[in-house]
């Protein structure tokens, strides 16, 4: 008995690539709705399934360009096929005119509610929204400025006002490895299996040692509160907390801030404040607590 080998079918290849591609791309995308924004994603170490956000995009973009690709060589394979199919469909849809305008106009309004979101597509882009912000439950959970987790442990503690040999003293005795001042904060706490929110969690305490506050009710200028509290984490400090760094009272920070239409809750941070107040940046709610008669750009 002989049997014969099937030959290689590259039309079947390019299918498989196109339906595979897909899969993963869907997937992947699906991932993308929901993980958290980039900040909260990269300072607590975010992961699902074992693989990062990073990971997750580096997948999304590599399966979409697998999928455009193999569509090519599928259209290659079947060119002759495929114009047969239209001119087939084109004359089919010679009698469905309206169910043509109807897609080319969902195709329209998907792509303008892409560029600016109305309702009730900009349902999605909000939810998406909700979904990210939902991830971040504790002030602890966003990163004091941007990309901190990139920095080495001595740039870091620079950056947020922590005197950088008692940072490291203070880890090594909690057991941890790895720690180095040229060493980069996401690498410490990769390698002790935790998150960079986790390192700084415990060193925060040590900001108290430098924080050195302004003499009691010292007059700033917008120019002074920029060089003195910008890059120091002061977007994580409550009113009263922003009050004592600043030496000032809290009912006279409480009285700038009513001044410039302003709310801050006592429980609130200066960042979460300056979103629900519509401010620019934390800053510019801080320079309305203690710049007097400062108008924050929002």
């Amino acid at each position: 008995m002989s049997t014969s080998k099937a030959s290689f079918s590259h039309r079947g290849l390019t299918s498989l690539l196109s339906a595979a591609g897909l899969l993963v791309m869907g997937i992947s995308g699906l991932v993308a709705y929901l993980m958290p924004q980039g900040r909260i994603a990269y300072w607590n170490d975010w992961y699902f399934i074992g693989l990062t956000k990073t990971q997750w995009g580096n997948i999304h973009i590599i399966s979409s360009i697998l999928f455009l690709v193999a569509m090519g060589f599928h259209l290659y394979f079947n060119w002759k096929p495929f114009i047969s199919y239209l001119k087939g469909k084109a004359a089919q849809m010679k009698g469905h005119k309206r169910e043509l305008w109807i897609t080319l106009a969902a195709l329209v309004l998907v792509v303008a509610a892409g560029i600016r979101p109305f309702p009730p597509l900009s349902w999605l882009v909000d939810l998406n929204t909700y979904l990210k912000n939902s991830w971040v439950s504790t002030p602890a959970h966003e990163p004091p400025f941007g990309h901190a987790e990139e920095l080495t442990l001595q740039v870091f503690c620079k950056k947020v006002g922590i005197p950088a040999a008692p940072a490291m003293a203070l880890l090594k005795q909690k057991g941890w490895q790895g720690v180095s001042p040229q060493a980069r904060v996401i690498d410490i706490a990769r390698l002790n299996r935790t998150a960079p929110m986790a390192l700084y969690a415990l060193i925060k305490p040590l900001e108290k040692q430098v924080e050195a506050a302004a003499p009691a009710g010292h007059t700033y200028t917008a120019q002074e509160v920029e060089e003195r509290f910008a890059g120091t984490g002061i977007g994580n400090k409550t009113l009263a907390e922003v009050a004592q760094a600043a030496g000032q009272t809290p009912a006279a920070v409480s009285a700038r801030l009513k001044a410039a239409g302003l709310t801050m809750g006592p429980d609130q941070t200066l960042k979460a404040a300056a979103q629900s107040n519509g401010l620019a940046t934390p800053l510019e709610m801080l320079k309305a607590m203690l710049v007097e008669g400062y108008r924050p750009q929002r």
